[in-house]
């Protein structure tokens, strides 16, 4: 049999012959970026060994970077990046950084489908109990596992970079691991240009080490989960895609119902959207946001049950009556929830986008300054914190200041002539809030002999 230095080899082989073009050989650039990358050679190998990686697959375009297939067991990689790669030291260590994520859910594959059969499991349970069925408490285990499954991988991505940095120079720096590649570091390392010279620390929270890498700490764990996860928006495609599996089993528990008893009654099926930290978001037909008030109904009346995508009505569609469970995804009257005016608490429409911010910016800048800054911000169309360059979020010459994805597009807030938070609170309150996160509606969601694929 092989041995997974030989299986390697010949993947390589593979995919170089695959893409290999006239005027580009991707597949060469993938190769020199593996052999010269210790920790990630080392990571590729074990996840060969344990017969979780098989293939390597070329995506057209530059994004994604790259991906981990578990049920292909594939690790696919931008093509457009393995290009640049050549010439572009970015890019390469991008690469770097991203696969080395990447790889680590293929050396934990196995996490992947468990967490997803743990829940599908529950929810075969669930969905066969007498109604109301509350899936919060389900919900909120799914997006833990998620949350250190990510995180884990992306402190790996990190340490991927660092051993490679520490190799070619084993008296490297923060400052050295930040210039190897800003668009990565940037999100752990706080670079403060209005020190001379500039200093190089990591964000609040985490604690790189004097090797350069972050050891896997419940500190660094849970700073790394609010620095990644939460700031990258996990939380709600994850809660999303686990609704979409029990969505799945609610479905075909009420068909088998229905089968021996025609009128069997669509139970209530319930998910508390404050408790998962996504007040606002609207849930997909046939599921009632229980943090929210129930509206009075007829008691003759019957919820509407989870629909598969063939019994969907269409947008243009209207029925005479709403179930509440459809009442309750319509967004918010003006006035149905007061989250107060402070962006520092968790229920403020606009929290994830301050947090972001202040979580980019030296402490010695005071709240109020982060709330101007991103009052002025959102007034120049950077609505929410997508809009932003975070490459272009600093404190400078006394200032905060924004960049946008768009060029040109940028402000700067003094921090000395920054009202208080109250009245930036209430300047916020006057603003068009964001719209609310959509979770997957049953209609784009797998149908019920269809598996969502395993993609990471």
């Amino acid at each position: 049999m092989s041995t997974p230095e030989e299986r390697l080899n010949t993947m390589l082989d593979r995919f170089e012959a695959a893409h290999r073009t006239d005027t580009a050989n991707p597949g060469a650039n993938l190769r020199t970026i593996i052999e010269n990358t210790p920790q990630l050679r080392a990571d590729l190998l074990e996840s060969i060994s344990r017969g979780n990686l098989e293939t390597f697959e070329g995506i057209v375009g530059p994004r994604p970077l790259g991906y981990y297939n578990a049920d292909h067991r594939a690790l696919a990689v931008s093509l457009d990046q393995l290009d640049d790669a050549a010439r572009s030291t970015q890019a390469a260590n991008s690469i770097r950084f991203t696969l080395g994520h990447e790889i680590q859910h293929g050396v934990n594959r196995q996490d992947i489908f468990d967490q997803d059969q743990t829940l599908r499991d529950q929810a075969r349970a669930t969905a066969r109990t007498p109604s109301p069925h509350d899936y919060t408490e389900a919900l909120q285990a799914y997006n833990a596992t998620s949350r250190s499954i990510e995180t884990t991988a992306e402190i790996a991505g990190f340490n991927t970079l660092a051993s490679y940095v520490t190799a070619r120079n084993p008296q490297a720096t923060l400052k050295d691991l930040y210039d190897a590649s800003p668009d990565d570091m940037r999100m752990y390392i706080h670079r403060d240009l209005a020190a001379s010279p500039p200093t190089y620390t990591a964000r609040s929270g985490l604690t790189i080490g004097e090797d350069l890498k972050i050891a896997s700490t419940p500190e660094n764990l849970e700073a790394m989960g609010r620095l990644f996860y939460d700031a990258n928006g996990y939380p709600p495609r994850e809660v999303g895609r686990a609704i979409g599996m029990i969505r799945q089993e609610e479905v075909a528990a009420l068909a088998e119902a229905r089968s021996v008893d025609p009128r069997a009654p669509a139970p209530e099926i319930r998910v508390d959207l404050d408790a998962l930290g996504l007040s606002g978001a609207r849930l997909p037909a046939g599921f009632t946001d229980s943090s929210r008030p129930r509206p009075e109904r007829d008691g003759a009346q019957q919820e509407a049950a989870p629909q598969g995508p063939a019994q969907q009505a269409s947008p243009q569609q209207s029925s005479p009556q709403q179930s509440p469970a459809q009442q309750s995804s319509a967004p918010d009257a003006p006035g149905a929830h007061d989250h107060g005016a402070d962006p520092r608490s968790a229920a403020h429409p606009d929290h994830g986008y301050f947090q972001a911010l202040r979580d980019r910016l030296p402490a010695s800048v005071p709240d109020n300054a982060v709330a101007q800054a991103m009052l002025l911000a959102k007034g120049e169309g950077m609505t929410d914190f997508s809009k932003v360059n975070p490459q272009e979020v600093a404190f400078a010459d006394g200032k905060v200041w924004i960049g946008g994805q768009s060029p040109g597009v940028r402000v700067g807030a003094d921090i000395a002539q920054a009202p208080s938070m109250e009245q930036v609170g209430e300047s916020l309150k006057s603003q068009p809030q964001p719209a609310a996160m959509v979770l997957p509606d049953a209609a784009r969601l797998p149908t019920q002999d269809q598996a969502a694929p395993a993609i990471r």
